[in-house]
């Protein structure tokens, strides 16, 4: 990327008003101004002006955080991987994330060498170059679910230029802490604001300038100077509109970061997966809903995991979770049986279906017993094998009473015996509402169940559950301090997976549907 012409300078000694020009590329850029001067104006110039510069061999990623609620229309062209506002945090929190995992690789591809000397060499492999734009960064730093990232962002300003990560801002001043950012900053512009701020920006007052929007002053030639700055377009919508019709065309690597702008769903599944996802035919795959980060599908597999929890808050999203599972178990595999047990509110009656000869419905605890008993699914050591034709049974058991002393039998024996031999006996476990234990064999009861699950659910912020009703669930132990760290709050929708086994927890965007669309499932 070549030096970018962003306006005309007033050069007084030469009498000449010659163009200044901006290289994105090794210098970081702040751009001040009080509302309506021009400086996201100028910001959307610098934007297009990188565009007409496309080198396909150089790989440019923009990442925007839209704290000014300005660049919307920018977001599809083509070298922009993210334009999120600030209205999801974790949108915000991913563009760092990515950023993270964009240096790691230009560091392995330098090894020690200078940014610039290779990305402008002819090697057959290059580093990628970084830019994250903060329209109105004074938001961003005055927002206090990003203090986490203050000292990365001061990181990013002081040392990222090294590692092909420039930083472009836009504010209204230095106030709210941004002061101790200008060090890191050699180009400087500044619209019409007070006297005061010209000096806090340049160390010195300015002459009272022309007013006229776009009109502003920066250190040009060594020398503080008066500038007027181009815009992007004459007519923004219509012109941009071809502008990225027309750049659309050049093949630029550049992947765009998705974003959730509403519910996923079984018609929209399609436009959020990720463009890496490549689908397999593994008919035991059931997606749930897609990774928060990569958009990658959360998929659980009937082959290796045999029990399920599910911890959530009321009208999170818990019944429609069930309906994604249910429904594509049955459509993948409709000759398996459902056994539900819930304890006569009749939470689970939407998915029993009478005409399924199969399928039984209990509400009484010892019922439930005797028919894990009686047909085999569980036995005591004493007992010998019994031979039951009967097809593969999904279990969902969602009744209250398994978490007090009545169900303490069932739960801290019966069902971790079940998932035991769930292999060899074709079934499957799923506790469709986990509470805490109460009784007095509490706590062994929960070890018990915690050990023989394979997958957890939560539909809540994890932070808050692990420090406040965490204890005795599998997410008990976890660092309250590092899940608010890195996982922003839930919205509607979003949720957790657990895998127990391989110890990883994902964030998710849930799939959402209807009682009537389980014949569309994925």
């Amino acid at each position: 990327m070549s030096r970018l012409p962003m306006g005309i300078y007033d050069d007084l000694d030469n009498q000449t008003q010659p163009v200044f020009y901006i290289d994105p590329v090794s210098t970081n850029i702040v751009i001040f101004g009080d509302h309506a001067t021009g400086k996201t104006s100028f910001l959307k110039t610098l934007l297009i002006r990188m565009h007409e510069c496309i080198d396909p061999s150089r790989q440019t990623d923009i990442h925007i955080a839209d704290f000014g609620g300005n660049l919307g229309m920018y977001e599809d062209l083509c070298q922009v991987s993210a334009c999120f506002s600030s209205a999801n945090e974790e949108n915000i929190r991913r563009i760092f994330k990515t950023l993270d995992k964009k240096i790691q690789n230009n560091q392995m591809i330098l090894r020690s060498r200078r940014f610039l000397d290779v990305y402008n060499s002819d090697a057959e492999e290059k580093p990628v170059h970084i830019v994250l734009v903060i329209d109105n960064v004074n938001a961003f730093l005055a927002d206090e679910r990003y203090e986490i990232y203050h000292e990365e962002l001061l990181a990013y300003c002081r040392d990222g230029l090294a590692k092909g990560l420039s930083v472009i801002f836009t504010a209204t001043d230095i106030s709210g802490g941004l002061g101790r950012f200008m060090g890191s900053f050699s180009s400087k512009f500044a619209f019409a604001i007070s006297q005061d701020k010209y000096v806090e920006i340049f160390g010195s007052r300015v002459f009272e300038h022309m007013s006229n929007p776009g009109r502003g002053v920066s250190v040009i030639g060594g020398k503080l100077r008066e500038f007027q700055a181009f815009l992007p377009f004459a007519e923004e919508e219509t012109e941009l509109k071809e502008f990225i019709e027309m750049t659309g065309q050049i093949p630029v690597k550049t992947e765009k970061m998705r974003v959730f702008d509403r519910n996923l769903t079984l018609d929209n599944y399609d436009k959020y997966v990720s463009s890496a996802y490549v689908e397999g035919e593994n008919e035991d795959n059931i997606s749930v809903g897609l990774d928060y980060y990569e958009h990658m599908p959360i998929t659980i597999n009937l082959n290796t995991v045999r029990s399920l929890a599910i911890y959530g808050k009321k009208g999170f999203g818990k019944t429609n979770l069930l309906r994604v599972m249910i429904n594509a178990i049955r459509t993948k595999h409709p000759d398996y049986s459902f056994v539900f047990f819930d304890d006569g509110r009749e939470q689970l009656m939407e998915f029993y279906d009478k005409s399924r000869p199969d399928d039984k419905y209990f509400t009484e605890m010892q019922d439930m017993v005797d028919f894990v008993t009686e047909n085999g699914y569980y036995r005591t050591s004493k007992e010998k094998a019994k031979t039951v034709t009967r097809p593969p049974t999904v279990f969902v058991l969602q009744n209250k009473n398994m978490f007090n002393t009545k169900g303490e039998i069932l739960m801290k024996q019966k069902i971790p015996e079940i998932i035991g031999s769930a292999e060899d006996n074709k079934c499957w476990v799923i506790l469709a509402h986990m509470r805490k234990f109460f009784g007095a064999n509490a706590r062994e009861t929960e070890i018990a169940v915690n050990s023989s699950l394979f997958g957890v659910f939560l539909l809540d912020n994890i932070a808050e559950f692990a420090a406040e009703r965490g204890t005795g669930s599998v997410f008990g132990e976890m660092d309250v301090k590092e899940l608010k760290a890195q996982y922003a709050r839930c919205e509607l929708g979003d949720g957790y997976f657990y895998n127990v086994e391989s110890d990883d927890l994902q964030k998710l965007k849930f799939i959402k549907i209807d009682k009537d669309d389980g014949s569309k499932k994925k």
